[in-house]
């Protein structure tokens, strides 16, 4: 059997600052884990119900509330850790396959919609998610082409889980980004999501996991937007 070398590992590990940040976090107490999904096809349901199951017993679900009390707290309330299943890019399959699994085991989850997505008509939904890197890996589930949730879907979801806004059409921002795309994607596309839901959506994620200071020219329009929380790979950070 091959002997680990623990020298090896480190200096590997310490070459990407995210790989060395995420093993910091799983080697010290972490409060809350977070599991990505992004398509929620029929073949994996079963999956996602022995997922959500096994959740529902070893974790606690995770609110906004909650977020707001640990940050005015620094103390995690419950006796286990949280989890947060976080379902990214408002498909319909979302709302059709994992939403009624969540609902069973009445277990929350955070789902990050790109809000322009879901006006885009029927027939151009295919083609604005290619051109806009929204990987739809079942369109054959959906003869009619709608492949993004509706409103009144994403509504029913409000009712029962948080909705967090994954910019306008799932646009990479970088440091680049003219102030009018930026504008469209963080504040507009937070103006669509709280008219729609009927309440202030309070969290923004960024597209690839970027961290709150790599942009700091978008620190204005996290403020005049009014969201309280941004989201990246590692962190779910409080606008300053």
């Amino acid at each position: 059997m091959q002997q680990f070398n623990m020298e090896a590992f480190l200096k590997k590990v310490t070459k990407d600052k995210r790989t060395l940040e995420m093993f910091r976090y799983l080697v010290n107490k972490s409060y809350i884990r977070v599991v990505n999904y992004h398509n929620t096809n029929p073949v994996d349901a079963e999956r996602f119900e022995a997922e959500i199951n096994y959740y529902k017993e070893h974790f606690v679900p995770v609110t906004l509330k909650d977020i707001d009390n640990f940050f005015e707290t620094k103390v995690w309330p419950y006796d286990k850790p949280g989890l947060i299943p976080a379902i990214f890019e408002g498909f319909r399959n979302h709302y059709d396959i994992i939403l009624p699994i969540l609902d069973k085991y009445e277990y929350t989850a955070w789902f990050y919609i790109p809000s322009f997505f879901m006006d885009v008509p029927v027939d151009e939904q295919i083609p604005f998610s290619n051109a806009h890197e929204l990987t739809v890996t079942n369109k054959e589930m959906y003869p009619d082409k709608r492949v993004a949730m509706n409103w009144d879907e994403i509504r029913d979801i409000a009712k029962r889980h948080e909705i967090c806004c994954h910019t306008g059409s799932h646009f990479m921002i970088t440091k680049e980004t003219s102030d009018e795309d930026m504008y469209r994607e963080i504040v507009e596309a937070k103006q669509v999501l709280d008219r729609q839901i009927g309440r202030e959506v309070e969290v923004f994620c960024w597209l690839y996991g970027e961290e709150y200071y790599y942009n700091t020219r978008a620190h204005k329009y996290l403020k005049e937007a009014g969201y309280k929380y941004v989201v990246s790979n590692l962190k779910l950070e409080r606008i300053r």
